[in-house]
């Protein structure tokens, strides 16, 4: 059973709370531009379908980021969470520790290697 020492564990929760910050930031980017094209709707309007269709790409692509970073808010905010409970570093399926390494590595992480492999068969 590998447990996290002080140190480590006050720098996951830095990184964590550091990593949400920024996930914040850009999901308000996100809705800022949103808002903006919301408000200016002429703007979109664009006559030549090349420019219509990379306009199209570009907003699917940035919905797409929006919702994977809103995914990550979760699961960061989850970690942190569990962090305050206590039980931070141990898998939320079987109860064992989480291996530092993989902590260090992804700090957000809820499941042992063994149950997240399990969990995404």
């Amino acid at each position: 059973m590998t447990i996290l020492n002080a140190t480590q564990r006050e720098q996951l929760r830095a990184t964590l709370e550091d990593r949400k910050e920024v996930l914040l930031q850009e999901l308000e980017a996100v809705q800022h531009s949103h808002l903006r094209q919301a408000a200016d709707p002429d703007d979109r309007v664009v006559d030549d379908p090349e420019e219509q269709a990379e306009r199209l790409t570009g907003e699917v692509l940035s919905d797409a980021e929006a919702r994977r970073d809103h995914d990550e808010l979760v699961l960061v905010r989850a970690a942190l969470a569990r962090m305050a409970e206590g039980s931070y570093g141990l898998c939320i399926d079987c109860g064992k520790a989480i291996a530092v390494p993989r902590l260090l590595a992804h700090p957000a992480a809820a499941r042992c290697i063994a149950c997240q492999s399990e969990f995404e068969k």
